[in-house]
């Protein structure tokens, strides 16, 4: 008795690990990655945005992120509820209990690199994603083909598959500017131009500097003091960036955002705003492929 108590005791812990061998297969294929966007900066900086399907009932999902040295990471679900995580190297697990879908943003320096004018875009990816290249780029070398190749006025883009990709590519300056004005000043300088004309251009340009500028400075600012007294538990930080908006005439792209507080981190600044267009104190719309953030009147 004692013998086939030890047997059947041995199979039932057989079993049980043989379930949770399949449970946990099943809960890493839970994961469906929808689409990956990566947006190439001037200065070099990826910005990756990536979006899951998952089992609500799965509690936790593991993502292969594109580098180890990634930054500003933010992790949403659909309700655009922060979800907690743990991130070892490359591998991200979330906890994602509940959550149907998720959203994963982050940012990576180490992923390009320059040598004279040339820029590098070094990827090992194990799914497809697609890349945006700063306006005005130009692709001067890849490792292979792409699926589709998308130019939409200045701007490229590439579909790359799974796997190793190297691209390399360079920034063009925008043209116009100072060469628009080479021929005016040999026309202006291949003969000789009376005083009196000089000084009336003069005059006339400096008149018209005064009138443009007190024209200006008449020119009504947003009033934000409805909001911040219809809201009287906005932050020190959330009042900072309403002035900066008023002081834009009432909207900025989030990129001037950032530059102006640059102390301030991306994810706690892109908190701010959601956190202002839920008040509905802002709203933010979408111009190219930036976000211009809006005073709502």
């Amino acid at each position: 008795m004692r013998r086939y108590g030890w047997r059947l005791g041995a199979i039932i812990i057989v079993g049980l690990l043989a379930m949770l061998l399949v449970y946990a297969a099943a809960v890493k294929s839970t994961v469906d990655i929808t689409s990956t966007n990566l947006k190439v900066y001037r200065d070099g900086l990826v910005h990756v945005e990536q979006k899951l399907l998952i089992d609500e009932f799965s509690p936790q999902v593991s993502v292969t992120l594109l580098s180890d040295k990634v930054e500003n990471l933010v992790i949403l679900d659909d309700e655009e509820l922060t979800v907690d995580y743990q991130l070892t190297d490359k591998n991200l697990v979330i906890y994602s209990l509940g959550a149907k879908e998720l959203s994963v943003e982050y940012d990576v320096n180490a992923l390009t690199s320059k040598e004279n004018e040339v820029w590098t875009l070094i990827l090992n990816t194990p799914y497809s994603l697609n890349v945006s290249f700063p306006i005005n780029s130009t692709i001067i070398y890849l490792n292979n083909t792409p699926t589709a190749i998308n130019t939409s006025g200045n701007q490229l883009s590439l579909c790359l598959s799974a796997g190793e990709w190297e691209v390399s590519y360079l920034l063009q300056l925008i043209a116009g500017g100072e060469d628009s004005l080479i021929p005016i000043i040999e026309h202006q300088t291949s003969g000789w131009v009376p005083v009196e004309w000089l000084i009336a251009i003069s005059v006339a340009f400096v008149a018209t500097i005064i009138v443009g500028f007190l024209a200006f400075k008449r020119k009504r600012k947003p009033n934000i003091k409805k909001a911040l007294n219809a809201n009287p538990q906005l932050m020190k930080e959330d009042k900072a960036v309403l002035e900066f908006l008023a002081e834009k005439d009432g909207k900025a792209f989030e990129a001037e955002i950032r530059e102006r507080f640059p102390e301030m981190p991306r994810t706690s600044l892109w908190r701010l705003i959601k956190r202002l267009e839920k008040l509905e104190i802002v709203e933010v719309k979408k111009v190219g492929l930036e976000n211009q953030v809006i005073l709502k009147k």
